[in-house]
């Protein structure tokens, strides 16, 4: 069974994420740092065996967009000089988005003190939508293994720390921050290495060695409703607009994924989907061409 390691810097933080976890389809663990960068990396020199690393808890909101009670999955994790990548971030997002949390996928910096008015700024003029204090150090413990930040904001440029909304904003992220937890374990139990086959509109053969078939484009054209219908066939087949449409539930045991997208797709977008499963292990990729039967051609 894959283990699951949540950090986070609080008790209130652990105790309101440990309430969404009583059937859990991973073998989960909590760890406590304590607040800030330098408690963060003692603990990240002494975590205990993990599979996947999930850092969560609150987080102060640089962009407007960003409201206490928003949900911000890091799709990068800068810390001092470095950038780690959480390419995965968009199919957790989507997740928790179905879960009915406002959630979006952004940059998370670490920083070492509270960052407020000219400064936090300064930082979202140079891309940051949000701040914490610890996930840096702890995600670069994951040393290639699956890595997911997953903040939920308090303080807003608006109502920042020790404002008179710093209260009612603190009880909205914990109530939150309680229906995460689900969502993490989800994307643990989806977490494997995997090959890829990357095919043509003209799929069956590749179909018939999959595990699950992704079709990339809009779910109103024939063209990809039609390869779902021939796909399905031989594997369970899934028409996605974009990886954030991506069920992690879906990729739970499948080891051979199968990804395609009719004419009129943007190849861009199967490498974007491509690319999320990789946040998930490791990833071997194939192209591959086949030929539908001619009563299966449209």
């Amino acid at each position: 069974m894959t283990a699951l390691l949540i950090c986070t810097a609080l008790g209130m933080e652990a105790r309101a994420v440990r309430r969404g976890l009583s059937r859990s389809p991973v073998r989960v663990r909590l760890r406590r740092t304590g607040l800030g960068p330098r408690r963060a990396a003692r603990v990240a020199a002494t975590l205990p065996e993990f599979d996947a690393l999930a850092v969560t808890g609150f987080a102060g909101s640089l962009v407007p967009g960003l409201r206490a009670g928003d949900v911000l999955v890091a799709q990068e994790i800068r810390y001092g000089d470095r950038v780690l990548a959480c390419p995965s971030a968009p199919l957790l997002a989507g997740e928790l988005a179905r879960a009915g949390l406002r959630a979006r996928t952004g940059s998370l910096l670490t920083v070492d003190h509270v960052v407020t008015g000219a400064r936090g700024r300064e930082l979202a003029e140079r891309g940051a939508h949000a701040v914490d204090m610890e996930t840096g150090p702890l995600a670069r413990a994951a040393a290639g293994r699956p890595v997911a930040a997953v903040r939920v904001v308090v303080d807003t440029p608006a109502a920042p720390l020790l404002s008179p909304a710093t209260l009612r904003n603190a009880l909205t992220a914990r109530r939150v921050l309680r229906r995460v937890g689900p969502a993490l374990t989800r994307w643990a139990a989806a977490t494997a290495p995997r090959t890829v086959l990357r095919a043509s509109p003209d799929l069956d053969g590749a179909a018939s060695r999959a595990d699950l078939v992704l079709v990339i484009g809009p779910t109103g054209s024939p063209e990809t409703r039609h390869l779902v219908e021939s796909a399905t066939r031989h594997a369970p087949a899934r028409l996605v607009e974009t990886p954030e449409h991506i069920e992690l539930a879906w990729l739970r045991g499948a080891r051979t994924v199968v990804l395609t997208a009719g004419a009129s797709t943007s190849p861009s977008l199967v490498d974007t989907a491509e690319n999320a499963l990789r946040g998930l292990g490791p990833v071997t990729t194939e192209s591959i061409t086949f030929t539908l039967p001619k009563d299966a051609q449209p």
